[in-house]
């Protein structure tokens, strides 16, 4: 059997938010006459980054997050404020705004966060040659900042201490360059 490919026909709104935009879309299968119809999460994208200290350290935020009800250990990271907004930017204000650094971008890749419902990239970055910036959250943002070795996180991840996917993405594809590695 052969990979499908699909070309969207009609596409309905069905929600228009802050954050993300939902369609109905029907598509149409491998030029033939089969349709079906996918729920699709339109995402502008965000940035993720993995902040490391000169020492070496990880700098993690720790915040709560309503859709899983649940306090998580995750990397900063922001969304993009318009398509026309640069990823290296985004990822340079979202590292002060969080974790109060500035530093080295250096750009990682991106992953695709559910593409199975979900156009959303997310672009990763490790930062470095790091300097204190001012920590500046939204007016509804409550998150601490926390230091751990690259072995720390390591055994964090491998005990789901670290459930969070990008997170988890983002430090593995950084790897090469935390010190000792």
């Amino acid at each position: 059997m052969s990979i499908s490919t699909e070309k969207m026909i009609d596409s309905q709104d069905i929600f228009k938010g802050h954050v993300l935009h939902l369609t109905l879309d029907t598509v149409r299968i491998n030029d033939t006459d089969q349709t079906s119809t996918r729920e699709v999460v339109r995402h502008k994208g965000a940035c993720a980054i993995l902040p490391i200290t000169p020492e070496g350290k990880i700098i993690l935020v720790r915040q709560y997050r309503y859709a899983p009800d649940e306090v998580l250990l995750e990397i900063p990271a922001g969304k993009i404020d318009s398509k026309e907004e640069n990823p290296l930017h985004c990822a340079a204000r979202e590292l002060e705004e969080e974790a109060g650094v500035t530093g080295e971008l250096i750009p990682l890749g991106h992953v695709y966060t559910s593409p199975g419902f979900s156009d959303e990239c997310l672009y990763l970055y490790a930062a470095r040659n790091l300097k204190k910036g001012t920590q500046h959250l939204d007016e509804d943002e409550f998150m601490n900042i926390e230091y751990y070795t690259p072995e720390e996180v390591e055994k964090m991840i491998d005990n789901n201490e670290i459930v969070d996917s990008k997170t988890i993405a983002c430090f593995f594809k950084a790897r090469k360059y935390m010190l000792g590695k």
